[in-house]
């Protein structure tokens, strides 16, 4: 559920084992067994954090908003990945800060891309040439990612763990990139 494993224990198999050692000497199951039970008990309390959890956490950092996962774009920066990539790029800290509120998340895989990448005569390109690296997640998020900026400046491939996002800006926050 919402990318979180859940595990449910069922048998109380640690109680079992307990009492199977415990029940040899006088006295002591019954002094343990309310503790074996308690700690059985205590993976339904966390079960019902994790849900409560993560329910909450998918409200307090949804996936399709960009600022879960560029938040601090203050020492940010861009390297080339590529060949195709300008070597010369740098990253408009100013520009991008501003558009991040205006980001929209679009497909990414559509016709116009595949046809460019399989059918093309001239020169293979890389659509992501670049990598955006120093920047930070919203606070409190834990994301994990590699963000990837398109070769115009105006996109940016988000990979996660789990997934690829992609999002569009109407203008572009890297300078010195020749937009196709």
């Amino acid at each position: 559920m919402a990318n979180t494993i859940i595990r449910i224990a069922v048998l109380p198999l640690g109680v079992w084992v307990l009492y199977f050692v415990l029940k040899r000497k006088e006295g002591r199951w019954e002094r343990y067994r309310k503790f074996a039970w308690l700690g059985f008990g205590a993976n339904y309390i966390f079960l019902l954090s994790i849900l409560v959890a993560s329910s909450i956490g998918h409200f307090v950092y949804p996936s399709n908003h960009v600022a879960t996962f560029v938040s601090d774009v203050k020492e940010a920066s861009i390297l080339s990945i590529h060949p195709t990539g300008n070597a010369k790029v740098s990253l408009n800290v100013k520009a991008l800060n501003s558009e991040l509120q205006t980001l929209k998340q679009s497909q990414i895989f559509d016709e116009s891309w595949y046809e460019d990448t399989f059918y093309q005569e001239k020169a293979r390109y890389e659509r992501f040439p670049y990598l955006l690296m120093d920047v930070k997640p919203k606070w409190g998020s834990g994301v994990r990612s590699t963000i990837y900026v398109e070769e115009d400046g105006k996109g940016l491939l988000i990979q996660t763990p789990t997934e690829y996002l992609y999002f569009r800006s109407t203008q572009s926050f890297v300078k010195g990139s020749d937009a196709r």
